[in-house]
């Protein structure tokens, strides 16, 4: 996930990668910052970029992306970008009866839908469909081959 140089978003050091802990102020990034430390990293800007980046912060400026920065760095980020809390249980119940009442592919779909910007809803929401699937794909054989 990480490699090249970076500059630490609170204080302006170097450090090897975007994910790493600062050795100068012991920050670690997670979640939005994550975000911010990939935009001021050689994975997006130009290495000759990053001291001007450093100076900036060192004289105490805070970096305020813009929130097409923050999409381009969620998308570049994928999977390996953990604020991705899921799905709240409401939300899992209103999937469940929706795969149930409905159709599963309403789960499939979000799963496809979601893959990139939100892997753990996505795969929450395969889980509970593809059991639903199943059921329905019985359903479909028993009433077929004339056992109901």
């Amino acid at each position: 996930m990480s490699g090249g140089l970076a500059v630490c978003a609170r204080c302006g050091a170097e450090k090897p990668a975007f994910d790493r802990v600062c050795g100068a102020c012991g920050h670690r990034p997670d979640g939005d910052g994550l975000l911010v430390a990939w935009l001021v990293s050689s994975q997006f800007l130009a290495s000759a970029a990053l001291p001007a980046v450093a100076d900036r912060i060192k004289r105490g400026e805070v970096i305020r992306p813009s929130l097409r920065q923050l999409d381009r760095a969620r998308r570049a980020l994928g999977r390996h970008f953990a604020s991705d809390a899921g799905l709240d249980t409401r939300q899992r119940r209103m999937l469940l009866a929706a795969n149930l009442l409905l159709t599963p592919l309403v789960g499939w779909t979000l799963w496809l839908w979601w893959r990139d910007e939100r892997p753990t809803a996505s795969w929450q929401a395969l889980w509970l469909s593809w059991p639903a699937s199943l059921l329905g794909f019985a359903a479909v054989v028993v009433v077929r081959l004339g056992w109901l």
